[in-house]
């Protein structure tokens, strides 16, 4: 189970005791940011570095990814050298372009690594030691791909040696229903039991329990996993079924998932 946290400047978050008894910096944030807004919109630029600070990493590089829904895992120097500035044709910085992937890795302390959801799952990952440390973002079509795995097998690559997980707040199985061809993909990657069928309903995902039985089948040794649904749980989190899908607005904003190994 994750910990709600609520920081001076009113700035919320969950964070995992199994994580904070490592020495690992993180924190799962809500929609709640606190003093770079009451209210956050979009957990990028200001709000993410807000987030940042309220986990002790006011002084690292923020290492972001752009998301696209699939199993690669890169180093956060990876990332780093592969995030670019472009110029518009004034000459003008825009917006970053940031590397195409969906985890990101590091055993350096001025990192700190994020990812953004508003419904998939936000996995946090550390060594033992709390030496190295992964942040992933595990949509349905991640899950399916197995990038939770590869996030596992890439880790103990670089010098794992044993792992810790928290699982953050995501889409409960009972707001997570699906057609008959997401059902099929489940099954044919290895996780129908994670998909609820009943006769004459549309198939329902479990996508909390499938990411926490994934990691510990890959020898995850212990795991925090949030009880939180981010539609249910409407004060606390942005939910782009809840908000876009069903609720007709033309956008939703992001929660952040952050970790920085442990100092010293």
């Amino acid at each position: 189970m994750l910990r709600r946290v609520r920081h001076p400047d009113g700035l919320v978050g969950y964070v995992s005791p199994r994580l904070l008894a490592l020495g690992v910096r993180h924190l799962f944030t809500t929609r709640h940011g606190g003093a770079a807004g009451e209210s956050s919109a979009d957990y990028g630029g200001a709000l993410l570095r807000r987030a940042a600070e309220a986990a002790d990493c006011a002084d690292a590089t923020l290492v972001a990814l752009r998301q696209v829904h699939g199993a690669e895992v890169i180093s956060a120097r990876d990332a780093l050298a592969r995030t670019r500035v472009p110029e518009d044709a004034g000459g003008t910085s825009t917006a970053l372009e940031l590397p195409r992937a969906d985890g990101v890795y590091s055993d350096d302390a001025s990192h700190v690594l994020a990812v953004r959801t508003a419904d998939c799952v936000p996995v946090l990952l550390a060594s033992r030691d709390g030496r190295l440390v992964a942040a992933v973002h595990a949509g349905w079509r991640g899950l399916v791909a197995g990038i939770l795995p590869h996030a596992v097998e890439t880790l103990r690559a670089a010098g794992a040696d044993g792992l810790l997980a928290a699982v953050g707040p995501c889409l409960s199985p009972e707001r997570f229903e699906v057609g008959d061809e997401v059902a099929e993909d489940f099954a044919r990657a290895g996780l129908d039991e994670f998909v609820r069928r009943v006769a004459g309903a549309r198939p329902h995902v479990d996508l909390r329990l499938a990411a926490a039985r994934q990691l510990v089948r890959h020898g995850v040794v212990a795991l925090d996993v949030s009880d939180r649904c981010t539609w249910t749980h409407a004060d606390d989190f942005h939910s782009y079924r809840r908000d876009v899908t069903h609720g007709g607005m033309e956008r939703t904003g992001q929660l952040g998932a952050l970790v920085a190994v442990r100092r010293g």
